[in-house]
């Protein structure tokens, strides 16, 4: 059979696969629990025997060569689904880290926010911080102007005057923030 094979014989190849396919895909599948895999490795094994198939005067028993190159592709097999397994467990660790580190930057960062933001709003004219919390609570414009007894083109004036004392306010206390949470 090895001197047919050596010679490119496609009728003993096929012979041989016919015979020992099964037997190799039982011994992968008992080592790497995986029939699919296992199957793979078996045919990887076979098309690595006819590649090399000039080099088998050397073989002395071509099953127990198909056994033992069955094997080693099968512990291979394994080796690298741990070296996979690990670097995907090291990447997923990583992104969790850095997430988790940009998370707290991006809470501190809001947390401020809304502290200078509260803190600003408490300095705004008494009319502007009344139409101000109002708005933030989710009142409309009329209600604003209703439940304060003005206009709704007063509410309007008294939020953009708001706005324009709260940018003066808020946008250096922002900045800090934002070259603090930088470094």
């Amino acid at each position: 059979m090895v001197l047919r094979l050596h010679e490119g014989d496609v009728a003993a190849f096929d012979q041989l696969f016919i015979e020992m396919y099964p037997a190799l895909c039982v011994l992968s599948d008992r080592i790497v629990e995986d029939e699919a895999a296992a199957k793979d490795i078996v045919s990887e094994v076979f098309l690595q025997l006819w590649k090399t198939r000039t080099f088998l005067n050397e073989v002395r028993s071509i099953n127990a060569y198909l056994y033992v190159a069955t094997r080693n592709h099968s512990l291979n097999h394994l080796k690298k689904l741990k070296r996979n397994e690990k670097k995907v467990r090291q990447a997923y660790d990583r992104q969790l880290e850095e997430k988790s580190y940009e998370d707290i930057l991006q809470n501190v960062f809001n947390a401020e926010a809304i502290r200078l933001l509260h803190e600003a709003i408490l300095t705004l004219p008494p009319e502007c911080t009344k139409v101000v919390q109002l708005n933030i609570e989710g009142l409309s414009t009329n209600e604003i102007a209703l439940q304060l007894g003005i206009s709704p083109s007063a509410v309007s004036h008294q939020k953009a005057r708001a706005i324009r004392l709260l940018r003066g306010k808020i946008a250096p206390g922002m900045v800090l923030i934002s070259l603090f949470l930088a470094d």
